[in-house]
């Protein structure tokens, strides 16, 4: 491995990092990202390697990039890709801060007036000898800051006089009882109370610890009301009903920024920029101790589940490439590009059929693209169909959800979609192509029978999540139970325990920073109040999404995808609110929030396809791996900073789109909020607001049934196609079908899956072994030109931002 090829490699990492969110969110360009096949890594490295490397080999052979050189730069690249875009970037800043803004405009998030009324008192006899207590000195540990005193030294010498000489358990006359609450409230402005030091031994509402430990002595005014209304709740324990609190009382104070004293500065800046007309803020303009508290948070367990993932993806590779052969697609274009060793060239790049697939998809997305800019002189070549007049052949697809069944019969062909389905075994293409509208179809008919699957709303458990659930955890146990073997070998040699079988050292030391960092995130988590079994717990089902995401993309292409579940919803479906409790599930909702809300780029299939990608160029795996957590590093280290300049420079409204401002920082707290509300009407509030215990999730556990049900089902089918699958050398369809489903992203792309799986069984039918052979370079041809397609936009887009300083032609293949 040599040394230009990992600065090379880090490089790409920190430009990726470093440029994306300006091009995705200021410029409005193509997603730099977008997928687990960026278009501007495989772009640039095709770009690279027709113009660029050639070049350099005229000047000195030294120069030129040898193909494991090349591979190791495209890994560690791939390594950071999940940090600028959708995976984290575009919406873990606004999540962070963008709620507070929210609070401001959002009645259902906001908790009741802080203002203390006659009928909010529960009994006058214990409130007045409270503050009886506190005034004369025959409380338990008489404070003259405490909380009550402050109350009692805002009343008249008449009205003390009157409280003292007052029969215990006898109701104040209406009119000390008014001077009692106006007392009462002119103490919720008191900037001094938060800070007394008695407050503290006080039987304190977990929100008004959060509260406190939040503001860390810097107290905004507007929230200090509500602050000093939870101090004296406690201190006058038993007298005043507890005030129903705003939504983000609940949080722990380290998942959010923490907006200070100066919310103006703070939210306001974020909110709409700071910067005036086309003037350019200075750093230290940014209000970066807003953010440290929280981000010394996020980034270690960013950090943490990063390391975790790359070493639970260092046991997965051996079993994947060498046991079970699967095919990865994406690596195996990647490969097709590079030149074997004493080549410039590589065999693909010099085939004839190549150049005239990548041709003509090029052709005609650069034509379009010309569309966007000159409609008026241009025609577009139709690469959308519009056959939604055959539906009324099929009446059954429009009695379920009509937006699936609109997208699956207005289908796009994406030419990369097309290419790898040639090279897929036909039962994976066909099975992917056929889940949405055999989705379509079983929804129609239940339909008709009463019975709405729907989609349910994110963070929230339904039918139609809880589907994925099932399949996604049925198929994870497929892939534990087929490498069982290799696995146990791998992580009882990781603890140092004998095994019979040997296994390579990467895998070994991988097994052991995987569950070093599985205990260290766990710790981490219950530093911020989760309860250690439901860490565990949200852990596991972390890395089934990740596992078996990653597993869509090795063994069947699958680069654009949506699991559609978090494990916060497997978690509150499974044992039920009552049991874990609205706080607990509110903080595993913001965590899916930040790890897992768009899926499409999260970390593990990066990993996978990179430690692929160098080991088909023979370098060592356990080092690219450990160069790739470098690589991560790094890249949080710059994208980090660079997205809060800009988002303070333009404005986070300006800089984000419908979902980076309205999805992810909305979903986990309205969950939480109609959960209470839910909760309350029932009366069932105060049992879930109990105190979580391990015996208690088992006892208080109420699952919901339905959604078990659901789960159930698909759970069943993976285990019975898998089973067909081995037994039958015939049969047709896969389980992954199950995983994909009717996903937005999965109807987009059936279609073309469909078209693959077509073309390719056409070709070896009449074709022969011969002929699919020789058709590969074609194929090959229709991803590059695809690929180029994509980065060629991306390229004329930044120029014209930077001649004219106005955004280009939005363009985009995949979005």
């Amino acid at each position: 491995m040599s040394v230009r090829a990992v600065l090379l490699g880090l490089l790409g990492a920190a430009t990726i990092c470093g440029v994306t969110f300006f091009n995705d969110m200021v410029m409005r360009g193509t997603f730099l990202v977008g997928n687990f096949l960026p278009m501007s890594v495989f772009g640039t490295l095709i770009l690279f390697l027709l113009l660029v490397n050639p070049l350099l080999g005229r000047v000195s052979a030294r120069l030129c990039l040898s193909a494991r050189e090349l591979g190791i730069i495209i890994c560690l690249t791939l390594f950071a890709c999940f940090i600028p875009g959708r995976g984290l970037m575009h919406q873990f800043t606004t999540f962070l801060m963008l709620p507070h803004h929210r609070l401001r405009t959002d009645p259902g998030w906001q908790g009741d007036s802080p203002r203390v009324t006659v009928d909010q008192v529960k009994s006058w006899g214990q409130l007045v000898a409270g503050l009886r207590a506190a005034g004369t000195g025959s409380a338990p540990a008489p404070d003259a800051g405490s909380p009550a005193r402050r109350a009692w030294d805002r009343l008249t010498e008449a009205d003390r006089q009157a409280l003292i000489s007052l029969a215990p358990d006898a109701t104040p006359e209406v009119a000390l009882q008014n001077h009692i609450l106006e007392a009462i409230n002119q103490t919720l402005a008191d900037p001094a109370l938060p800070h007394a030091e008695s407050v503290w031994h006080l039987p304190l509402a977990p929100h008004v610890r959060n509260s406190l430990q939040s503001n860390g002595g810097q107290i905004d005014p507007l929230d200090l009301p509500a602050l000093n209304r939870g101090i004296l709740e406690a201190a006058l324990a038993g007298a005043i009903a507890p005030r129903s609190p705003g939504v983000l009382e609940h949080v722990p104070p380290r998942l959010l920024a923490d907006t200070g004293p100066n919310s103006t500065l703070v939210v306001d800046g974020f909110v709409n920029g700071l910067a005036e007309g086309e003037q350019k803020i200075s750093l230290r303009q940014v209000p970066w101790y807003a953010w440290l508290r929280t981000l010394l948070f996020w980034a270690p367990l960013i950090l943490t589940l990063s390391i975790a993932t790359i070493g639970l993806a260092l046991v997965l590779h051996r079993q994947w490439t060498a046991h079970e052969n699967l095919p990865y697609p994406t690596v195996e274009f990647a490969r097709a590009l590079l030149p074997e060793e004493g080549q410039r060239l590589s065999e693909t790049l010099r085939n004839r059929l190549f150049w005239i697939g990548a041709g003509v998809v090029l052709l005609i997305h650069m034509n379009n693209y010309a569309c966007s800019w000159w409609p008026e002189k241009l025609i577009p070549v139709r690469i959308q169909y519009n056959f939604w007049p055959f539906v009324d052949y099929f009446p059954i697809f429009r009695k379920g959800d009509v937006g699936l069944a609109w997208t699956l019969f207005n289908p796009t062909i994406y030419f990369t979609v097309v290419g790898f389905a040639y090279f897929l075994p036909t039962d994976i293409s066909l099975s992917l192509g056929l889940a949405s509208y055999l989705f379509a179809l079983v929804a129609g008919i239940l339909t008709g029978y009463g019975v709405m699957i729907g989609t349910g709303r994110f963070l929230e458990p339904s039918i139609y999540t809880f589907l994925y659930a099932g399949s996604y955890c049925s198929m994870f146990l497929v892939l534990i139970y087929s490498g069982r073997r290799y696995y146990g070998t791998v992580f009882r040699r990781g603890l140092g325990l004998r095994a019979p079988d040997p296994a390579e050292p990467h895998a070994v030391w991988g097994a052991r920073a995987f569950l070093v960092c599985v205990l260290l995130a766990v710790a981490q988590l219950v530093a911020v109040g989760l309860h250690p079994v439901l860490s565990v717990a949200y852990l596991t089902g972390l890395f089934v999404i990740v596992v078996v995401a990653s597993r869509l993309l090795a063994e069947a292409g699958v680069f654009y995808l949506h699991p559609y579940f978090f494990p916060c919803v497997l978690v509150w479906g499974v044992l039920g609110a009552r049991a874990i409790g609205p706080d607990q599930l509110l903080i595993m909702g913001m965590l899916s929030s930040v790890l897992l809300i768009d899926p499409r780029e999260t970390l593990m299939p990066f990993v996978v396809s990179g430690l692929q990608l160098a080991d088909k160029v023979r370098a060592k795996v356990g080092t690219t791996a450990a160069w790739g957590g470098a690589a991560i590093a790094i890249g949080l280290a710059i994208a980090i900073p660079v997205t809060l300049y800009l988002q303070y420079q333009h404005g986070a409204i300006r800089t984000g789109d419908g979902w980076t401002t309205g999805g992810p920082p909305t979903f986990a707290f309205n969950a939480s909020s109609t959960l209470r509300k839910t909760l309350a009407a029932q009366g069932a509030l105060d049992q879930a607001m109990a105190p979580v215990t391990t015996a208690g999730l088992i006892t208080k556990a109420a699952p919901l049934y339905p959604c078990l049900g659901a789960f159930a089902i698909t759970f069943g089918l993976v285990l019975l196609f898998a089973f067909l699958r081995h037994r039958f050398a015939g049969w047709p369809l896969h389980p992954l079908m199950f995983l994909v489903l009717s996903t937005w992203q999965s109807r987009v792309l059936a279609f073309s899956f469909l078209l693959g799986w077509f073309i390719k069984a056409c070709i070896a039918k009449y074709g022969g072994a011969a002929g699919y052979q020789r058709l590969k370079p074609l194929m090959t041809g229709l991803i590059a030109g695809e690929m180029l397609a994509g980065v060629i936009p991306m390229i004329i887009g930044a120029i014209y931002y930077f001649a004219t300083g106005v955004p280009p032609k939005v363009f985009a293949i995949f979005r």
